[in-house]
């Protein structure tokens, strides 16, 4: 019988975000005593206690290293998955794309051909942008870095219409970034083994669970293990060790050391520029270009509505926006108990959202409820605002 890899050895996780438990969980069941240094007091919580999902948790199917973690976590049957994506905009028009089992790549064709939103023209030009897609080799796609994603779109005669109205829903809700702020190389590949590969590839899936219930399971995987999670605790520096190129420890804020066999930063690129010595940076080129990584921030809107009883606000469980400022709405339901007993709950999200960053969350939320009277039928005049909570 083989020893596991990690059999007695020691890791420290300093952040608990996404890439933090699943390295966390991949350690913990490869046999690694992990320890995970997290500053927030309680997993899933900001220090101020509220909640701190930020966005909807929303993965494709073709999210193959997140629906593994969600597996290893055992509430892969807490994902909802959703056959049809539904699409409106600021026309009010409702519309859908639904697969069927034809073979990939052919099973969205029935459901293109019957959207309503585009004329016989478009559908047929969308079609060709598809077998575009599939004609670009893997070795081909790699070679197209430099070229962004929109001039790709706009060289196989993609209509701007269309890029707006099609492309870029499609594009935004897989990466948080338009068609012309991504490469060719990473749009061809979110459509060729989001959309194309499979004929449920394609399918999204949205968390029934809050973050606190996913971080909850992690931590207990981790400390069966052996490991602990650390909350409350930030770090103020990693010790380095300049002649043998190696981390040593990771230095407290109150002053403690916590040293380990080897350690994984899950931290946001900013955070770890602080925290990343001179010595580590001479030594990491990767560190040394922290500061050229730009942010693309993105918000969560969790709005709570007075509504008629019996009154259907969404008429869909989710709707991904092609014009706005919001890109997703997810129905989350009446509220049952607390403070929001009796309201309805919907969560946006607005993507790339430079603009909005200067905003009060006031502001915020009536660019928000403005997007969706145009686009959902259902916040109708009766439905008001009761209460906004952004998550910036």
């Amino acid at each position: 019988m083989h020893e596991q890899p990690g059999q007695g050895k020691h890791v420290i996780i300093v952040g608990d975000g996404h890439a933090g438990v699943a390295a966390a969980v991949r350690l913990t069941d490869l046999g690694y005593r992990v320890t995970v240094v997290e500053s927030n007091v309680h997993v899933g919580q900001s220090t101020s206690g509220q909640a701190t999902d930020a966005s909807q948790h929303t993965l494709m199917r073709m999210c193959t290293n997140q629906t593994d973690l969600y597996r290893r976590l055992g509430v892969i049957r807490e994902i909802d998955w959703h056959k049809t994506l539904y699409f409106t905009g600021s026309d009010g028009l409702i519309d859908e794309l639904t697969g069927d089992d034809l073979p990939a790549p052919f099973h969205l064709t029935r459901g293109l051909m019957a959207m309503k939103r585009f004329n016989w023209k478009e559908k047929l030009a969308i079609f060709s942008g598809f077998l575009a897609t599939l004609q670009v080799s893997r070795t081909a796609r790699e070679m197209m870095t430099d070229e962004n994603f929109r001039q790709w779109l706009v060289s196989i005669q993609q209509e701007d219409h269309l890029i707006d109205k099609f492309w870029s829903p499609i594009i935004a809700g897989a990466c948080n970034q338009l068609p012309r702020q991504i490469s060719a190389a990473y749009g061809l590949r979110i459509l060729q083994e989001g959309f194309l590969l499979s004929n449920t590839s394609y399918q999204l899936g949205f968390s029934k669970m809050s973050r606190a219930e996913f971080y909850k399971r992690a931590e207990d995987i981790v400390t069966k293990g052996g490991g602990a999670v650390l909350h409350g605790v930030s770090v103020d520096r990693l010790d380095y060790d300049a002649e043998t190129k190696r981390v040593t420890g990771v230095h407290l804020t109150d002053g403690q050391t916590l040293s380990a066999d080897s350690y994984v930063t899950a931290l946001p690129h900013g955070r770890l520029e602080d925290l990343a010595s001179e010595p580590m940076k001479q030594a990491d080129s990767r560190l040394a270009r922290l500061t050229e990584i730009e942010d693309v921030p993105i918000l969560g809107i969790h709005l709570y509505f007075n509504a008629p009883q019996g009154h259907d606000t969404m008429r869909r469980k989710h709707l991904i926006f092609t014009d706005g400022c919001v890109r997703w709405a997810v129905a989350k339901g009446v509220e049952q108990g607390g403070e929001f007993a009796g309201l309805h709950h919907i969560h946006v999200v607005i993507g790339h959202a430079t603009d909005f960053e200067h905003l009060s969350d006031a502001e915020i939320a009536e660019a928000a409820v403005a997007d969706m009277r145009k686009a959902m039928p259902g916040i109708t005049d009766a439905v008001t605002l009761n209460t906004a909570h952004v998550v910036r």
